[in-house]
């Protein structure tokens, strides 16, 4: 006498259900990039790359060492460095600046000097990056062109402790800024991503089937 095999049991059954919910994935993946593709959305992300003493304890006890600039001894000198990133998908341009206001930055501590501006990938042009002339703690970024994927690193010398650097205005029309841990993801990785699972998925269902199937 046959006995039916339960549909649990089923191995066509789970690759059934297991290709439907993928195919039910990839289907809201694509529509959710042609939707992002068709609303290209522009923003702007920043974060401290380095806020560091250059001194130790024992050094600025003792006056064992000093920090000069042009001069000028710099009592408790500190380097931070500041990574702004477009990591939207267009360009953010020099006409977003509301009333040609700049991007402002709050160090917590007076700005001796601006280091260096650098800009990537080869063939951006770097901000040019000042001290506010109204609070030494702050520096200005003008309106200026960053490109899509641009990155801009920005290094200070700064006299004081170490404070979290805070975005005090972002006159940006129709940007959205915001301050992260680390780079966003782009889209493609994540697309790759779950094209990845998708495949492991697959390759997981094919088993379960070879193996009920026996």
């Amino acid at each position: 006498m046959l006995i039916a095999t339960p549909w649990y049991e089923s191995g066509s059954f789970w690759q059934f259900v297991i290709t439907t919910l993928v195919a039910v994935g990839v289907g809201f993946l694509g529509a959710f990039a042609t939707l992002r593709a068709s609303n290209p959305k522009r923003r702007l992300a920043y974060w401290t790359l380095a806020n560091t003493s250059l001194f130790v304890a024992s050094h600025s006890q003792t006056g064992a060492l000093t920090v000069a600039h042009h001069g000028t001894t710099v009592q408790r000198p500190r380097v931070v460095e500041l990574e702004l990133r477009n990591t939207g998908r267009r360009d953010i341009t020099a006409a977003q600046f509301h009333a040609g206001q700049p991007i402002v930055y709050d160090l917590g501590a007076d700005v001796v000097a601006v280091l260096e501006v650098a800009s990537q990938p080869t063939g951006t042009v770097a901000p040019s990056v000042s001290i506010s002339t109204e609070a030494r703690h702050r520096i200005e970024v003008p309106p200026c062109l960053l490109t899509r994927k641009q990155k801009v690193n920005i290094s200070l010398l700064v006299d004081g402790p170490e404070h979290p650097v805070r975005c005090l205005g972002a006159p940006l029309v129709d940007v959205q800024v915001r301050e992260t841990a680390e780079p966003v993801r782009s889209l493609s990785s994540m697309l790759i991503a779950a094209w990845t699972v998708s495949f492991l998925i697959l390759g997981v269902a094919s088993l379960v089937s070879k193996l009920t199937s026996s």
